[in-house]
């Protein structure tokens, strides 16, 4: 009966100690990085003008409680041109201290420059702190609070020049520093919208037979700190393919172009390093005809992207082109090969132009005389319902 019970013991003792090795112990979550930061991290404000007067804080974050802090010291600095140290006030030894201690608080450095703050703060008898329950200090604080005012315009760091944490052996508590930053500019205007566009606009000629060939440009127009672009220039394939795709007179750093006369487009991709500010041609399309005077097609840009040195997008702005190889008859205004309502209503809509006039339609002006009136809508009258 001794030696069952004895066995059983040592069974369940066995049990024990596979359960103990076979049980895998909890994986302790790593500890939130102590730190020492600037509050707000970013001031970007545009009002705050020479005179203006605001508060930053320094922080702690995540002291662990074992060894815990008794010393803090830092200087931070920033670019005396765009702002002024007035004021250090200690927040976390008056506020972790019971007011009746405040004597055992011990204020080695407070110290108010123009371009630069010191702080360096402890107890006196570190002891007596501990003793009190006041010390060592743990978890996240305001430590001071730091009162600048505004000399100048610009950006400037707010920089921790000296970031130091003690706790009560006199060791370092290593821990991140954050620097803070500061910028009252006035934001740049956006630039103006740039301008691409079809060169000539408007191709209306009954020569260009089947088989001839002719070019048109793309051109670009005040674009502003251009690191790059894109675009595609549809036409319609049963009248016209693309022969050819080329830089114009801008001096790229890079190229792509692709033909794709199947669907009916070129694709031009360019980009300048550096930037640049330019007007000129971005690029030269020859076609060739494939048709006489049957049809007409759209030189559409599309899929356009303008961006700056940065690949930031800029603003920019379309101006498509047409070709037409159809007979030219008098009255024709839209060029469609037929003199009709349409025509009629072009002509209406420019009535009393001129090319100062913000109506002026250059087409509607038959006679070229340089001005759109009742000797323009006559022609019209005498052709209405002729067809090329």
């Amino acid at each position: 009966m001794i030696k069952k019970i004895a066995v059983v013991s040592l069974i369940v003792l066995l049990a024990s100690f596979i359960y103990v090795v076979a049980v895998p112990k909890p994986i302790a979550s790593a500890a939130a990085p102590v730190q020492m930061y600037i509050d707000p991290p970013s001031i970007v404000n545009q009002t705050y003008v020479a005179g203006t007067t605001f508060n930053v804080t320094v922080k702690i974050a995540n002291i662990p409680p074992d060894p815990g802090l008794v010393g803090v010291e830092f200087n931070v600095t920033w670019d005396p041109a765009i702002l002024k140290g007035v004021v250090l006030q200690d927040v976390l030894f008056h506020q972790v201290t019971p007011s009746d201690q405040w004597s055992n608080i011990w204020a080695l450095k407070n110290i108010v420059a123009n371009n630069s703050v010191s702080y360096a703060y402890t107890f006196q008898d570190i002891g007596a702190a501990e003793d009190g329950g006041y010390a060592p200090i743990n978890g996240s604080y305001t430590v001071a609070n730091i009162g600048l005012k505004v000399v100048g315009v610009g950006k400037c760091p707010l920089h921790f020049y000296v970031s130091k944490l003690g706790d009560p052996l006199g060791n370092a508590i290593t821990h991140d520093t954050i620097d803070g930053f500061f910028d009252n500019t006035v934001p740049l205007p956006p630039p103006p919208a740039a301008l691409l566009s079809v060169d000539p606009a408007k191709i209306v000629n009954s020569n260009l037979t089947s088989g001839t060939t002719f070019s048109v440009n793309i051109n670009i127009t005040n674009a502003t700190n251009l690191g790059g672009l894109e675009f595609k220039l549809g036409f319609n394939s049963s009248v016209l393919n693309a022969l050819t795709v080329n830089a114009g007179g801008i001096a790229f750093t890079t190229t792509r172009t692709q033909i794709d006369n199947s669907t009916g487009f070129i694709l031009f991709n360019a980009s300048s390093v550096p930037p640049i500010n330019v007007t000129g041609i971005a690029a030269v399309v020859q076609f060739t005809v494939l048709v006489n005077g049957t049809k007409n097609s759209p030189l559409h840009l599309y899929d356009v992207t303008l961006v700056d040195g940065d690949g930031n997008a800029l603003p920019f702005n379309t101006a498509d082109g047409s070709f037409s190889n159809l007979k030219i008859i008098p009255g024709d205004v839209n060029g469609d090969g037929v003199v009709d309502i349409y025509d009629a209503i072009a002509a209406a809509n420019a009535f009393g132009s001129t090319p100062s006039s913000p109506n002026w339609n250059p087409a509607a002006d038959l006679n070229g005389d340089g001005q759109v009136d009742i000797f323009d809508i006559i022609i019209i009258g005498m052709n209405f319902g002729q067809k090329a």
